[in-house]
């Protein structure tokens, strides 16, 4: 556990002076202050549309926002796995670490958990900017912290498979540009997988588009497989990277 816990921290250190941090911790305030303009300028006429009658402000406010952070959130995450990974094989330093008597399987698990962690502070600042918002424009109901808590908690498990697939196909292709450019595309095309849900089910770029906590949404799919498929690359990612030659 110390070993890990080393190496966990040795993977933070590897990413002060990156644009990790500034990158995790921008995004939810961009997209944040992209929806309290959107609600401040066009509250009034979006509550007034028929389509969303019935909704209390803060599933308005969740719905405006998701447009924008379904693609914000995977989008960031690909680039926190591309950039754990580049800085590595940019300065040779996964050779020098692996010349130590380290386990191969902790290094890549310290390499995902810290994707995880910074994808996960990501989600709750998102969260709590969302609450911010709310109270800035004064919504007539009261906080609902409940709904705002099941949207980040879905977020978190069903973020899980794209963080397993990210890390798996960064460590996997010494060119880690390439790994940004698959994830770009993946993420471009999650809206057509999300068309059907079989198909979404399988297909981690899409998982997001169902953490929306709405009746007509079928959460099960990032609950059930963001965390199922999360865990299964995970498993090959571990298997893969014991295996791999590191030139």
């Amino acid at each position: 556990m110390m070993e890990f816990y080393r190496l966990l921290r040795g993977e933070f250190l590897k990413q002060k002076k990156s644009l990790t941090w500034p990158i995790s911790l921008f995004a939810p305030i961009l997209a944040g202050g992209l929806s309290f303009i959107n609600l401040l300028i066009r509250y009034d006429y979006l509550m007034g549309l028929e389509a969303n009658q019935g909704l209390s402000s803060w599933n308005l406010l969740l719905f405006q926002h998701h447009f924008m952070w379904f693609i914000f959130l995977p989008l960031v995450v690909t680039v926190i796995a591309w950039m754990v990974h580049y800085i590595e094989f940019k300065s040779g330093g996964l050779k020098n670490t692996l010349a130590l008597p380290v386990s191969k399987k902790k290094v890549y698990l310290a390499k995902w958990a810290l994707v995880f962690i910074l994808s996960s502070i990501m989600i709750i600042i998102n969260g709590f900017v969302l609450l911010l918002v709310g109270i800035a424009l004064r919504f007539p109901e009261a906080v609902d912290f409940i709904l705002i808590l099941k949207y980040s908690l879905y977020q978190i498990i069903g973020i899980l498979s794209l963080i397993s697939l990210q890390t798996l196909i960064s460590a996997g292709i010494n060119n880690t540009n390439i790994a940004l450019a698959m994830g770009f595309v993946g993420v471009a095309s999650s809206l057509f997988f999300a068309q059907s849900e079989k198909l979404a089910k399988l297909i981690p770029y899409a998982h997001i588009i169902f953490t929306l906590p709405d009746p007509t949404i079928n959460n099960h799919i990032p609950i059930q497989y963001g965390l199922s498929l999360g865990m299964a690359f995970l498993l090959i990612g571990l298997i893969y990277f014991n295996r791999k030659e590191i030139c």
